[in-house]
């Protein structure tokens, strides 16, 4: 399946549902309703006394805390996902960059470039965490594509070692994860992520060369993936990493 396409699921009722009779209520439910509406009521009243410790003001520190840690777990997530973007990059370079001029056209090549995400942290930390969001799913969601593709190229590189390709298939999870947990923060972002993908119409249009017969145009696309990688991998650090530190008020 196209990891670029994102699907939403809508559930639907079934066709034996559609004309079932409505489920009657028996005494028995409604004493049983009328049971736990009264020991609601009654845990609100002790809760009034703070008389039980369940409903104090730790609950909701605890609760914090949980969300904090999410935060947490997610920019060291993001740490991962740059830090293992940099070694495979590094690796690539060493084994089959050495005198080549891969990297003349580089910058100028990765396909996320008309998106002008922020790249320096000063300004990444003028934007509200609203934006911060929006851009870190902007990257994320244009990568899935080539992650898709990278993986089973990489497999049939010599003298590449099984960790870069290891590494590459943990990017990948790493970026699915990464989307789940903004996605789950910032639901509200998502359609606008869409529509900015879409308005800059761009996509990464590099498959043709990745598959190619010829050695030097297949090496150089991937070296301007890796290149890209790393740099966008940075940006997503950067963007998760001020989140956290939001979140925790130690920005």
């Amino acid at each position: 399946m196209d990891k670029s396409r994102i699907a939403t699921k809508v559930p639907r009722r079934k066709a034996n549902q559609e004309n079932q009779a409505p489920t009657l209520i028996t005494v028995k439910d409604f004493n049983r309703s009328c049971l736990l509406l009264l020991l609601v009521v009654s845990n609100l009243l002790l809760c009034q006394g703070n008389s039980c410790p369940s409903c104090g003001p730790d609950v909701f520190v605890s609760l914090r805390k949980s969300l904090t840690d999410l935060y947490i777990d997610a920019a060291w997530l993001s740490h991962e996902f740059h830090n293992l973007s940099a070694i495979m990059f590094s690796e690539f370079k060493e084994k089959y960059a050495q005198g080549k001029l891969y990297h003349i056209n580089a910058t100028n090549s990765c396909h996320t470039n008309s998106f002008h995400a922020p790249e320096e942290r000063d300004k990444a930390h003028q934007m509200n965490n609203e934006d911060l969001s929006k851009w870190t799913l902007v990257l994320l969601y244009s990568w899935n594509n080539p992650l898709y593709h990278l993986v089973p190229r990489l497999r049939n590189m010599k003298n590449l070692s099984e960790a870069v390709v290891s590494s590459a298939m943990e990017i990948e999870n790493m970026s699915d994860k990464l989307q789940a947990f903004i996605e789950s923060q910032f639901r509200k972002v998502i359609v606008s992520v869409l529509k900015t993908i879409h308005e800059a119409r761009s996509s990464w249009s590099g498959l043709p060369s990745l598959t190619s017969s010829d050695e030097d145009r297949r090496l150089s696309e991937f070296y301007n993936l890796f290149h890209c990688l790393c740099r966008d991998s940075g940006k997503v650090d950067t963007y998760i990493k001020i989140l956290t530190c939001r979140i925790r008020k130690k920005c």
